[in-house]
């Protein structure tokens, strides 16, 4: 790509040189919208969510499609799983600004949006070493709408309309009495949906959080090919079993358009932004799970579960647009934009946790609790309300109750998050018209409370 410049005037050229980065810096905002470090939650699922996530070496419904695909071996027949969650989180932030000062709390409104599950599977009575599975998945998000005027504009307003699907056809392979291994293809459909201010302020005739030089921004950014996998193994015995399973990581591709709203100021009249495209690149990492249940007794059974995220492998992501130009200037030839590498700088995270189930009535009543110790990925230099997260203590309930043939499970969680205060924030102002000159926008304080609810049945034939 080429730049055509001409003379001109000092204030067209210093209008260019900072408008360049315009539509560009709108489309950084799906890097953290891209299953960022602290957006996805643990314990997915009713029945595993009682147990807190602890369900890989014990999983024996179709919810092992999800967690280790080996567990499929388990079901006989044809089965049919269905959930759904919803998740319930609360943002409290109270941001300080760029020039020290405390600014009004504000408060996350709920979006409530389910998040469901639907497998189905299948044992070929002539082939009882396999088991097949079909379904789609998506993973518990916690998302949260801002006032448009709020202090925290410059990091989020709203994320509503995103959604993330996995699509999977799986198979499991009963090798012995002991051993099966299982393997799963997967597709995840994106849909990135986000509101946000961005500043266009000079420092020339302006604040640098002055509201009327503040440009509505919101991004549309789709995938609808991300191929991946998962993997996995189960040991089994008659009091204890293990699990190991390993989720690939995604790499997403994404198409975007953006539509900025430019700012009212009479110094941005004539410029002008052409073209909406660009292609959005970055890693969903991989993630290892691994588990041991104890089977004590025929009614009691007891899981331990580590589970590692490989968030270190989202380091940076590329932005590439296509087409984008500023032009309307008076002097100035089209201006194109170049491909970006922006940092993440995310770190690996891992959990601990412990689920126990218990059949409290033979064959009509099961009784789950659990328990989940998790780190956060997000570094207290990036943390903003668009990524807010800490270290996760979870505690889980839920119980199953079969009638009609049917299993009916239901599940709950509560997530407690450790607050966070930021002091030396290095999560930006995004300033298209001069970058270097955005300010900290994360610093403050986040409280974040979480409540998880979860419905399912499950029903073999």
């Amino acid at each position: 790509m080429t730049n055509a410049v001409s003379p001109a005037s000092s204030t067209s050229c210093a209008l260019v040189a900072r408008t360049k980065p315009f539509v560009v810096a709108s489309i950084l905002l799906v890097s953290s919208l891209a299953w960022a470090g602290g957006m996805t939650l643990e314990g997915r699922g009713a029945r595993p969510l009682g147990r807190a996530g602890s369900f890989v070496a014990g999983a024996d419904d179709g919810g092992a499609f999800v967690y280790n695909p080996a567990g499929l071996a388990d079901i006989d027949g044809i089965s049919i799983l269905i959930d759904g969650g919803m998740v319930l989180q609360r943002t409290h932030y109270e941001r300080v600004d760029s020039g020290g000062n405390k600014q009004p709390a504000v408060d996350g409104a709920l979006n409530f949006l389910p998040f469901p599950t639907a497998v189905i599977t299948w044992k070929p009575r002539k082939l009882s070493w396999l088991t097949v599975a079909g379904g789609v998945w998506v993973p518990y998000l916690g998302l949260n709408s801002f006032p448009d005027n709020g202090p925290q504009r410059y990091s989020s307003i709203s994320l509503d309309g995103s959604l993330v699907v996995v699509m999977e056809l799986a198979a499991a392979f009963r090798l012995n009495d002991h051993f099966a291994l299982g393997v799963g293809l997967q597709n995840m459909i994106l849909q990135f949906k986000s509101r946000v201010a961005l500043s266009t302020c000079t420092q020339l005739n302006c604040a640098p959080e002055d509201p009327g030089f503040d440009s509505l921004t919101v991004l549309n950014a789709v995938s609808g090919f991300t191929p991946s996998g998962v993997v996995g193994a189960t040991v089994a015995y008659p009091k204890i079993r293990a699990g190991l399973a390993l989720q690939l990581p995604f790499f997403v591709n994404a198409d975007g358009s953006v539509k900025s709203r430019l700012p009212t100021d009479p110094f941005y009249t004539n410029a002008q932004v052409q073209g909406t495209s660009a292609t959005v690149n970055f890693t969903i990492p991989l993630m290892l799970r691994a588990g041991v249940e104890y089977r004590p007794i025929k009614t009691l059974r007891v899981e331990l579960g580590f589970d590692y995220e490989a968030w270190s492998m989202q380091q940076y992501f590329t932005i590439q647009p296509h087409g984008i130009y500023i032009s309307g200037v008076p002097g100035i030839g089209n201006y194109y934009l170049n491909t970006l590498r922006v940092v993440r700088q995310l770190d690996d995270s891992f959990s601990i946790h412990v689920g126990a189930e218990f059949e409290a009535i033979r064959k009509k009543l099961v009784l789950r609790i659990g328990y989940l110790f998790e780190t956060s990925a997000t570094p207290y230099n990036t943390l903003s309300v668009l990524t807010s997260d800490g270290v996760h203590n979870m505690i889980t309930l839920g119980m199953g109750v079969k009638m009609f043939g049917v299993r009916w499970d239901v599940g709950y969680a509560h997530l407690f998050t450790a607050e966070r205060t930021v002091r030396d924030s290095q999560s930006l102002q995004l300033n298209p018209i001069a970058p270097s000159l955005g300010v900290p926008v994360g610093n403050g304080t986040y409280d974040i409370d979480t409540d998880i609810i979860a419905v399912g049945l499950d029903a073999q034939f």
